[in-house]
């Protein structure tokens, strides 16, 4: 199989060809003059200008126009499409559950790629959960008596990200990659009562790279504590 193909102003008929038999194998994007209908939980009309339509494997439809990161239009996978030829090149892309359909007329299209893209490993750093791998593997980060005893340890209030001991007895942390802010606190403070309910000595610290004014002030009412962390970006890894 080929890794691209390119068509410069691609006849409708090879259009429709390759949309019928090549979608599931490529990413085909397709730019032309179009007008754009959408129809299901609301409507809308994006008249006639050049886009960018991109046609992805797993069935999902993007419309994109020269500004913003988001579409102007989109269909989600598992959408269903159909050509037909006129006067125009008609492209409809339907969505059973809930009932949506956009309707793409084009009236010239002026290329058509298509490109084997190939989905690779992704590997998100400086995530809460590095975060707390980092602690893991140097809990001296916190303080020089703390020990991690158990990740996502599960409580009626939800997973507390992780839970370790001191010499003075259970600390649990709640982590944030950005600026923690007042429902962070809370939370921290349901888990610690939680544990303290049980008749255990807990204490309790968000961990982030920075806390809001409010937060903090609410950390210090709740007697709770703050650990500053930043996430890192790893630059390199190892992929087994």
């Amino acid at each position: 199989m080929e890794k691209y193909k390119f068509f410069d102003l691609p006849e409708f008929s090879t259009v429709k060809d390759i949309l019928e038999n090549e979608r599931t194998n490529y990413v085909i994007t397709l730019f032309g003059l179009c007008k754009i209908l959408y129809a299901g939980r609301a409507s809308s009309i994006a008249t006639y200008s050049s886009r960018l339509i991109t046609f992805k494997p797993d069935g999902s439809v993007l419309v994109h126009s020269n500004r913003k990161l988001k579409p102007v239009n989109w269909q989600p996978s598992s959408s269903e499409v159909k050509v037909e030829i006129g006067d125009e090149l008609k492209i409809y892309v339907e969505r059973k559950r809930p009932k949506e359909v956009l309707e793409i007329l084009m009236p010239i299209v002026y290329y058509l790629s298509l490109s084997k893209v190939d989905e690779g490993e992704f590997h998100l750093f400086g995530s809460e959960s590095e975060m707390v791998e980092e602690v893991v593997k140097n809990p001296e980060l916190i303080s020089r008596d703390f020990i991690p005893l158990e990740r996502e340890y599960q409580t009626p209030f939800g997973k507390i990200d992780l839970l370790g001991v001191t010499s003075t007895g259970y600390l649990v942390l709640e982590f944030k990659r950005a600026q923690a802010g007042l429902e962070a606190v809370s939370q921290l403070k349901r888990y610690v009562d939680y544990l303290s309910w049980k008749g255990e000595k807990v204490r309790g610290g968000i961990v982030a790279p920075s806390i809001s004014k409010s937060a903090l002030k609410l950390l210090k009412k709740y007697e709770l504590e703050y650990f500053q962390l930043s996430p890192k970006l790893l630059s390199t890894i190892r992929l087994k």
